[in-house]
């Protein structure tokens, strides 16, 4: 288990409060273990916490988010078999919540180094195949060890599904996750954005309807979904940074 002097150090270096450093921690340490088990090659990361893990973005983030290839029978059986080697060595619980496609659990941890809980979800789709398929090596300042390849969602394939998400619900850290992909070389491709539409049957979606989306965006409420995942240096810039963001993404899908 990670110490409140770590912590205190990890906090101080990335100026973000201590419980999204824990927060981060406990990720890591789920991932560790899922992939270090064979079944996991047919687990896909993907997501706001894979952009931050695998791909640096400087967001943190909540949740940890799955696209599954397997019988859901086999998953069950193998997913409760990682949450006891985690339950059985570390502080936490897991949890089945309802769910309305894929499963979905909750990650509880009440460590004695903090005076609060800690949860995460975590959500396992069922529902589409993964197109471009990646594995990497997770490298981290943080006391956990990866051992095995991390399986996930090329940048393509997560901006794609981050496009989807922009036009399926109104969360403003999409914004900013489609900004940083576009700052990673990524480009919007097509036939990818519309195979991951076609789960919606959003088949008449174009860059004209995505950019009027991008623009019912109001700044008010970018700074309030961001503020948390944000270090405190960037949090005073928000404002700014939303004006521009929108700018540069709507250049982008021109």
């Amino acid at each position: 288990m990670i110490t409140k002097e770590q912590i205190e150090f990890l906090a101080k270096k990335e100026k973000i409060a201590e419980s999204v450093i824990f927060r981060e921690y406990l990720q890591l340490l789920f991932l560790q273990e899922l992939y270090s088990q064979e079944l996991s090659r047919k687990i896909f990361f993907k997501g706001g916490t894979a952009l931050k893990l695998i791909y640096h973005s400087l967001r943190f983030s909540e949740d940890l988010d799955f696209t599954v290839e397997m019988d859901n029978k086999i998953f069950l059986n193998f997913i409760k078999k990682v949450f006891n080697k985690l339950t059985s060595r570390e502080l936490v619980s897991f949890k089945e919540k309802k769910s309305i496609a894929g499963k979905s659990f909750l990650l509880t941890a009440e460590p004695s180094i903090l005076t609060y809980k800690t949860f995460i979800k975590l959500d396992f789709s069922f529902r589409e195949k993964v197109i471009e398929p990646q594995k990497s090596i997770i490298e981290t300042d943080f006391p956990v060890i990866f051992t095995s390849y991390v399986y996930h969602l090329s940048k393509e394939e997560i901006f794609a599904e981050k496009i989807r998400a922009l036009m399926t619900r109104s969360k403003e850290r999409d914004l900013y996750d489609l900004w940083y992909l576009l700052t990673q070389g990524v480009s919007f491709k097509e036939k990818l954005v519309k195979e991951k539409l076609k789960y919606y049957h959003l088949v008449d979606i174009d860059k004209s309807k995505i950019i009027k989306k991008i623009e019912s965006f109001s700044k008010k409420n970018f700074i309030l979904d961001l503020r948390p995942f944000v270090s405190i240096d960037q949090r005073n810039k928000l404002g700014d940074f939303f004006e521009y963001l929108k700018d540069y993404l709507e250049k982008k899908l021109q």
